[in-house]
């Protein structure tokens, strides 16, 4: 499973024009809305995320988080799309939103990428090639609010 995420990863990774690209690692953390949905709460998970620049202000960002329970390995492998919505004065700290789907998996196997993802989060600048994003996201199962996935992880760039 870790294998094929990676690829999947790495593959994405390539596809992309070598400009505006960031490596993301994090710790991530999904909390339900008191509903025991995907074996209600999840461990704190680690989070890898390969940014690919569309534009100045659009990005697409394959993810998997990595999670362990008793039970086996489990959390989320997805995309979303990362939207620059606001830079303040410093030009070092951006606001942005993030909108995208993705699949739950456990031991025991795979769930539809019908899991939405739509968030809010901030992306400082704190070197040249380093910068510390923290983000909130909404999680949904179809439309429905399921829970919420809290994120804090630093991005170096590589597209420099």
């Amino acid at each position: 499973m870790r294998r094929t995420a990676a690829t999947l990863l790495f593959a994405i990774g390539l596809a992309g024009a070598a400009e505006g690209q960031e490596l993301t690692a994090a710790v991530s953390a999904y909390r339900p809305f008191g509903i025991d949905d995907l074996d209600g709460e999840l461990p704190l998970s680690a989070e890898f995320r390969f940014t690919i620049a569309i534009s100045d202000r659009f990005a697409l960002e394959p993810f998997v988080t990595v999670g362990s329970q008793a039970a086996g390995p489990e959390g989320f492998i997805g995309a979303q799309v990362r939207q620059r919505i606001a830079r303040f004065p410093n030009r070092n700290l951006y606001a942005f939103a993030t909108y995208g789907a993705a699949a739950y998996y456990s031991r025991f196997g795979f769930c539809p990428p019908i899991i939405g993802h739509v968030g809010f989060g901030l992306h400082q600048r704190v070197s040249r090639f380093l910068a510390f994003r923290p983000e909130v996201q909404l999680v949904t199962f179809h439309v429905v609010p399921i829970g919420a996935r809290l994120v804090a992880g630093v991005s170096l760039d590589v597209g420099k």
